[in-house]
């Protein structure tokens, strides 16, 4: 069998990078034992490779691997004069990876020494050690491999996640690599240090992101990209066995949905994803993989809010991964709450003794503010209904029978509520008029309760506009970064939709309108965000239609303004009733010797940002569901 390619890096522009470079380093995960650190390099080749310095002296070409075990490191070095010692101390040549990994107090940074040994006199080593210091320590279990060549040496080697303090973050972890080049053993100093990018020790963060991709990764960003929401980070993401091929799936919840994917499954040749019945990923409380059938394989055990304007629940979901599909297994309500006051039910999973499968209790609580005669509630049809605090049922387990999550037991309520007599037809009142749907403010208040949105939080960008479903006109809001959209013929006038906006802070939120940019009559939303990336900031229009199955996906996104320090260049945005128009617009302070950015091969689903002294307006129009260049 043909080896698989294990891995492709390259210095790429990241939509959420923070790096004042605007790069991040995207790694591919790479097989467990597709590489072996001989240091002959056979297995990276045909990879491609990162570049630092220039010329015979002080250069190099590296790539890097990782895995669940461990990172991987191949580089070619060309240098002159090679200087090692037996100490293997921060002053003499060789390969350095930084890594900083996120924590709680902010980033742990740490410094990967790779160096090189001499053929027939010592060998390598990897150490370890925090920025600036003047001791490493050596790094146990890792491997250096090197090979001498014409002009300098190559280099492969090996370094377990677990010698690397931090790294369980690793996916969220910021990274640089630089050759260090020191002239001399008698006076060591640095002679030369290309790099990637500069380390500011106080501000770590501003180093480029550690970007996976490949495989699994480069699914979900495929999948993302055509839900429209490209660059979202997983709200979950857990590893178990959900197949029973003895190696652990990846089951990740992102935005509204669940995918299920890994080498094994499906063969490694495909994912399956189901979208979950929330208004956004805020409203995905928890989630874990748990055996729950008894098979000793995993399924996926959620706790989700669901909400409108009479209030909210949430409920317990179990979705089972059949191989072909992400399967709703089983649901229960577990909370209720409304503006008068709520009521929910306790929950645990008992594990079974010895074989078989594991019990499901539920177990009423008490009510706050609400009281069974003022309770009016038709029982839920697609979920178990909640344990009324004064039903005739306490307490119910489930367990499952081989087909379904069946109750096996139920502990009577000892003091259930029981209702006043049913008074005759003539001591009962006249009925009363069902009461008339909410109104807007009703709506948008109940996404402020559900989403706990505070009251001082307010309105933004409020607009009346026929985006959705039939010709009247909806209303839209922004609170905060959640955009809300109701109407009165929308969603039958009772329900709204709620959806976050992926910026990093209210305020990068620059402005929020709609206008008809696929000539079906209705208005796309056209959102403009600001992003801070180091010293830089940048504007990004956004390109989003309400589509007739009830999704959200982008159209579009454009880089559309940049600026630096007192320098800002911005193009100008246009929408027809056919498509878009935008030109290079102006700059003040920039010009083609002082803008230092490589251009953008739009790769990252955002469409580079036109320059006013090499570029010429661009027409966009929609087609197959994407705003493409005419």
């Amino acid at each position: 069998m043909a080896r698989t390619l294990v891995l492709s890096l390259a210095l790429v522009a990241t939509f959420s990078s923070a790096s004042h470079t605007q790069v991040g380093l995207r790694v591919q995960r790479v097989n467990e034992g597709s590489i072996r650190v001989d240091g002959m390099l056979r297995d990276w080749r045909g990879v491609p490779r990162v570049s630092v310095g220039q010329g015979a002296d002080a250069s190099m070409r590296f790539a890097l691997g990782y895995d669940d075990t461990g990172l991987y490191l191949a580089a070619e070095v060309k240098d002159e004069r090679y200087v090692r010692t037996n100490d293997f101390a921060p002053d003499e040549d060789g390969v350095v990876v930084t890594l900083a990994f996120p924590t709680r107090g902010g980033f742990e940074t740490n410094e990967l020494f790779f160096f090189a040994g001499e053929e027939g006199r010592r060998a390598g080593a990897v150490s370890i050690g925090a920025p600036g210091a003047r001791r490493l320590r050596r790094v146990a279990d890792a491997r250096i491999v090197e090979r001498s060549v014409a002009g300098g040496y190559e280099v492969e080697a090996f370094v377990p996640w677990n010698r690397i303090p931090g790294s369980a973050a690793r996916e969220e972890a910021r990274v640089a690599v630089r050759l260090r080049d020191v002239d001399s053993e008698a006076r060591p100093t640095v002679e030369a240090e290309p790099a990637t990018a500069t380390l500011d020790p106080r501000r770590p963060e501003l180093l480029p992101s550690f970007v996976p991709a490949g495989g699994e990764h480069d699914a979900i960003a495929g999948f993302l990209d055509r839900q429209g929401i490209p660059g979202r980070r997983p709200r979950f993401d857990l590893r178990g066995d959900v197949q029973g091929d003895g190696s652990p799936e990846r089951v990740v919840v992102v935005d509204r949905y669940v995918l299920v994917l890994g080498p094994g499954y499906r063969e490694g040749a495909g994912f399956d994803f189901a979208a979950l019945p929330v208004g956004g990923e805020g409203d995905v409380l928890s989630a874990e993989l748990r055996d729950v059938t008894g098979d000793a394989l995993a399924e996926l055990v959620l706790r989700i809010r669901q909400g409108n304007a009479r209030g909210n629940r949430e409920l317990l979901s179990v979705y089972a991964f059949p191989g072909t599909s992400v399967a709703p297994l089983f649901a229960i309500e577990l909370r209720k709450a409304t503006d008068e006051g709520h009521f929910e039910s306790r929950f645990r999973i008992v594990s079974a003794r010895g074989r078989g499968a594991p019990r499901l209790e539920v177990t009423a609580g008490r009510a706050e503010g609400i009281t069974p005669e003022r309770w009016r509630e038709t029982a839920s049809t697609d979920a178990e209904p909640i344990l009324l605090p004064w039903g005739p049922a306490l307490s119910r387990t489930y367990q499952w029978d081989g087909t379904r999550l069946a109750t096996v037991d139920e502990r009577a309520n000892p003091r259930p509520w029981v209702p006043a007599p049913t008074p005759t037809a003539s001591e009962r009142p006249r009925e009363e008029a069902a009461p008339p749907p909410p109104g807007a403010a009703e709506l948008i208040a109940g996404v402020r309760r559900e989403r706990r949105i505070p009251r001082d939080v307010r309105e933004r960008f409020a607009q009346d506009a026929n985006v959705a479903e039939d010709p009247r006109a909806e209303r839209l809001v922004v609170l905060g970064r959640t955009l809300v959209v109701v109407g009165p013929g929308y969603r039958g006038g009772s329900g709204y939709f709620a959806y976050e906006l992926a910026v990093e802070r209210d305020d990068d939120l620059l402005d929020v309108r709609t206008a008809d940019v696929t000539g079906d009559g209705r208005g796309e939303l056209l959102v403009r965000a600001r992003q801070r990336l180091g010293d830089v900031t940048r504007e990004i229009l956004l390109v989003h239609q309400f589509a007739r199955d009830g999704s959200f996906p982008r159209l579009f996104a454009a880089e559309v303004a940049r600026a630096h320090e007192d320098r800002r260049l911005e193009n100008v945005v246009r929408a027809t009733g056919h498509g878009l128009e935008i030109q290079p617009g102006t700059s003040r302070g920039f010009d083609a010797s002082t803008w230092r950015w490589a251009r953008s091969d739009g790769s990252d689903g955002i469409a580079p940002i036109l320059l006013p002294w090499s570029d010429r307006p661009v027409r966009y129009v929609a087609r197959d569901g994407r705003l493409v260049p005419r």
